[in-house]
Order: C-alpha cells, then sequence, then structure tokens
C-alpha cells in the first residue's frame, strides 16, 4: 500500500492537479514524483487512533511507513531528478564569481 501511494496515487494526484498549469512536462514529472509532501497524513491517521475507529493503529503504522519510505525513497532520488534540468547559474550566488577574487 505504501508503494502503491508513492508510486501511483500521489504522482497520479499532482499530474492531475498541473494538467493545465503551462509546465513543461519535465517538469510537471519532477512535481508529480516529489509531489507535495505535508504532515496532515500523521495528523489524519492520529485522529483516526484519538476517535477509536476500528483498525485505526493500522491506519496509523501504515502512514508512518509510507511517510518513512517517501523520505528514504525520495531522498536517493533527489539529485538524479535536479541534474534533469538544465539551469543557468543565478547571477549573485556566492560561488559563482570567476573575477578571482576571494569569497568572504
Amino acid at each position: 500500500m505504501a508503494v502503491l501511494a508513492l508510486a501511483v496515487v500521489r504522482p497520479a494526484s499532482v499530474l492531475v492537479a498541473l494538467w493545465r498549469a503551462g509546465l513543461a512536462p519535465r517538469e510537471r514529472y519532477a512535481a508529480a514524483w516529489f509531489g507535495p509532501k505535508g504532515f496532515a497524513s500523521v495528523v489524519y491517521a492520529l485522529l483516526a487512533v484519538q476517535a477509536g475507529i476500528p483498525a485505526a493503529q493500522t491506519v496509523f503504522e501504515l502512514a508512518a511507513l509510507t511517510i518513512a519510505l517517501s523520505i528514504v525513497v525520495h531522498s536517493m532520488s533527489d539529485v538524479p531528478v535536479s541534474r534533469a534540468f538544465d539551469v543557468e547559474e543565478i547571477a549573485g550566488l556566492p560561488g559563482d564569481r570567476d573575477d578571482g577574487r576571494r569569497e568572504p
């Protein structure tokens, strides 16, 4: 279930939300992969536990597993995905100078 949530449900929902956003396909896919992440799933799972809903503990454990898996998978893929973008250097950032001056 956690893999399905990370690999299908969240990316599909983000792709639908960004359908007419005017983003390049590569940008839409990156947003879909990294998706909106939030603390809401923890809050909802805790509300289910507190309300005494049957199988609430299972829901909470599934939410925790999905969050942990998301942290691992997305942190392993952030550099390869970011390298897919050709981004010009932003002027004025430390390290952008090529005039021989030393950084403070």
